[in-house]
């Protein structure tokens, strides 16, 4: 059965870890699939892919090329984690029930890897053409960048400030009065009597308008929150890297 295993290096631990997470959906035996650890303070522990591996960049390589690593892979893979970044390698078989080559370069392509190679695993040493050949291979990563649009929730203040108006007010009402009415008569009594001074009252009554005040229920203010969604359209530039390659023959 032929064996192949395919080396991605990535910026960072955690596109790494995504990139990992989705080979193995893909249905690809967890012992198949190695995680480097870029973490010094992480490397004394192993995670899930590496349950029965030693832990770090040694034991990495070493699970990677059977414990025969390659000088240049030695070289090259060394200095890319060195750097910090996280490799992910899947050892990849022609069984039927595993992912296909072409199917792992797939999804590894999927989180912009800066570095992306397949070798052939058996349980030997590359010959001085391969070797000559690795080392005259060189990858140019064509990096671009990814419009992603988020969301995020704002808030506005809506104030209601009551206050107090005057306003004129008439009402009509009805007011009963009295008055007192004097006329001259001959007597009627024939009583007649000695002249003397006397002072007589005579009272009128009469009605006058009396103004209170009292409060009643007026109207009144519902205040409730209507929601909806919008679409809005996110405009915006991403830079894509390309490349001019200068044929001209000598």
């Amino acid at each position: 059965m032929q064996r192949q295993c395919m080396v991605a290096v990535y910026e960072s631990r955690d596109t790494a870890q995504e990139a990992y997470q989705a080979v193995r959906q893909a249905g690809v035996p967890e012992q198949n699939i190695r995680l480097s650890n870029t973490d010094p303070a992480m490397r004394a522990e192993s995670t899930a892919s590496t349950s029965s591996q030693s832990p770090g960049e040694g034991g990495f390589l070493d699970w990677l090329f059977g414990g025969n690593v390659p000088e240049e892979h030695h070289r090259a893979y060394t200095s890319r984690l060195s750097e910090g970044h996280a490799a992910v390698s899947v050892y990849v078989e022609d069984a039927p029930s595993i992912a296909n080559t072409s199917t792992i370069e797939h999804i590894l392509e999927r989180y912009n890897p800066v570095d992306l190679r397949l070798d052939d695993m058996g349980q030997r040493r590359p010959t001085t053409t391969d070797e000559g050949r690795q080392k005259a291979d060189q990858v140019i990563p064509l990096p671009e960048e990814e419009l992603k649009v988020g969301k995020a929730a704002t808030e506005q203040i809506r104030r209601v400030r009551t206050y107090v108006v005057e306003e004129p007010v008439e009402r009509d009402v009805t007011l009963h009065d009295e008055r007192v009415v004097i006329e001259r008569r001959p007597s009627t009594t024939g009583a007649a009597g000695q002249p003397a001074e006397r002072e007589y009252e005579i009272r009128e009554h009469h009605e006058e308008p009396i103004v209170e005040k009292s409060t009643k229920a007026g109207e009144e203010l519902v205040v409730r929150k209507e929601q909806s969604d919008r679409t809005e359209r996110v405009a915006g530039t991403v830079k894509k890297t390309r490349a001019d390659i200068d044929d001209q023959k000598k």
